[in-house]
């Protein structure tokens, strides 16, 4: 089992590794897990800047997974990490499936209107052409039969019953502590990655130095941070993401329920523990309260630098914002569903960072050779050319605890200079700018 430090000091920090992994989030504590299982004897330190692991944008998650990517490498990597999920025990050791508490409700897609569903209908077209044949077109009629509660609008959706959610925080320890070579330093909150001749020789740490020639940067935002120190320029974009949780849910909304997606600007919703629902969506912020003092990147609806701590970013407004909306796409009128008031009581708010890949690493090539960026749902899981022994996995997209086991896989294949197990993972590449069906996916 994996060594805990949570009181670094001069004395106890490790002194050499053969790996140092910096970020102690879902992707992190993967990429320890798997170079574990590659190569067991591999000495690996993973620093983390709090003091427990998964306390980043992990936080602010929903903790979801599902399967319906029509994007062949996304696909690939959520069949690869749901497998995982679903035989915890054989991956993660006894008592694991128990421990990340695996809810298989499944994904539902609303369709409210005639183009609506004609989008969805073309979705599951694309992603039964892709051997996802267990994805599901449903009509009213199956509608009112199996989520009647959805209500009368929803003419049309999309189904994915491999699709639900786990315990998140579970998942990351169960990964840090099967990797039986690793050392775990908590509270590691200044790291600087050194470099001699264009070669990772070590990172500095408050409490002195760790000599190693591979360094994994796993931090989230704070990768931007990190990579400028050895000069180079991530193509990221930083984005905060809010989502919430209430001590009631409508009691026509039973725990079995699927998630439920709803339409643009895709609010979504799933039960939680008990009585209670978490809600979320990609809610356009940078005009509420970012302002010239966050370096706002307008274009993009984000940072050009993260924040710390990101809780100054919150929008007091966003639950009240999520639940109108909701009850306005479902017909809720005052006091009914989403509009009623009692999901506005003992409600927890949450937010983190949403990394994605900036326009530099996701574009199509238009006429006269022009780039055209666009939205990709990829993340960059590569070496990084600049720097021998220097390896990013980065920019998960939101997507972080989902594909965190095949993320985690990659990474390893990367760091120990291993083939991928699936050839369609060397889209994750840095320079892989465009892949097929990675544009507008819902």
């Amino acid at each position: 089992m994996a060594t805990f430090i949570s009181t670094p000091s001069h004395e106890n920090l490790p002194r050499t590794a053969d790996v140092v992994v910096i970020g102690g989030g879902p992707a992190g504590a993967a990429a320890l897990w798997a170079i574990d299982r590659a190569a067991p004897t591999t000495r690996t330190v993973l620093l983390e800047a709090s003091e427990s692991l998964g306390a980043g944008s992990s936080v602010a998650s929903l903790e979801c997974f599902r399967s319906c990517w029509p994007t062949l490498c996304l696909a690939r990597q959520l069949e690869r990490s749901i497998e995982v999920f679903l035989h915890a025990d054989e991956y993660l050791g006894e008592g694991a499936g128990k421990d990340i508490a695996v809810r298989q409700n499944g994904y539902f897609f609303c369709a409210f209107t005639e183009a609506q569903a004609a989008g969805l209908k073309a979705d599951v077209a694309r992603l039964h052409e892709i051997g996802l044949t267990h994805v599901e077109y449903l009509e009213a009629e199956a509608i009112r039969q199996r989520f009647p509660w959805v209500g009368e609008r929803v003419i049309a959706g999309k189904f994915d019953p491999m699709a639900g959610w786990l315990d998140s925080n579970a998942l990351i320890y169960r990964f840090a502590r099967s990797a039986k070579n690793a050392q775990i330093v908590l509270g590691v909150g200044e790291i600087q990655i050194c470099v001699e001749h264009g070669k990772v020789i070590g990172v500095t740490t408050p409490f002195g130095d760790i000599a190693t020639p591979r360094v994994l940067i796993a931090a989230g935002a704070g990768a931007v941070a990190l990579a400028r120190g050895v000069g180079i320029t991530l193509p990221v974009v930083i984005r905060p993401r809010q989502s919430f949780t209430t001590a009631w849910r409508d009691e026509r909304i039973p725990p079995t329920s699927p998630m439920i997606i709803s339409s643009a600007p895709f609010a979504h919703l799933r039960p939680e523990a008990h009585e209670g629902a978490i809600f979320g969506f990609e809610y356009t912020w940078h005009n509420k309260y970012a302002g010239a003092a966050y370096g706002t990147n307008a274009q993009h609806d984000g940072l050009l630098e993260p924040v710390f701590p990101v809780a100054n970013l919150k929008d007091p407004r966003f639950p009240s914002i999520t639940l109108a909306l909701l009850a306005r796409q479902f017909g809720h009128r005052d006091g009914e569903g989403f509009a009623n008031p009692r999901y506005l009581r003992g409600i927890r708010h949450n937010i983190g960072y949403y990394v994605c890949r900036g326009d530099e690493a996701a574009y199509r090539v238009g006429n006269e050779g022009t780039h055209i960026p666009y939205e990709s749902e990829r993340a960059i899981i590569d070496a990084a050319s600049e720097i021998d022994g220097l390896f990013l996995s980065i920019a998960h997209a939101g997507h972080g605890i989902m594909s965190s086991p095949t993320a985690g896989e990659i990474a390893a294949s990367r760091v120990l200079g291993l083939p991928f197990t699936d050839p369609t993972f060397a889209d994750f590449g840095i320079g892989v700018h465009w892949v097929e069906h990675d544009e507008r996916v819902l």
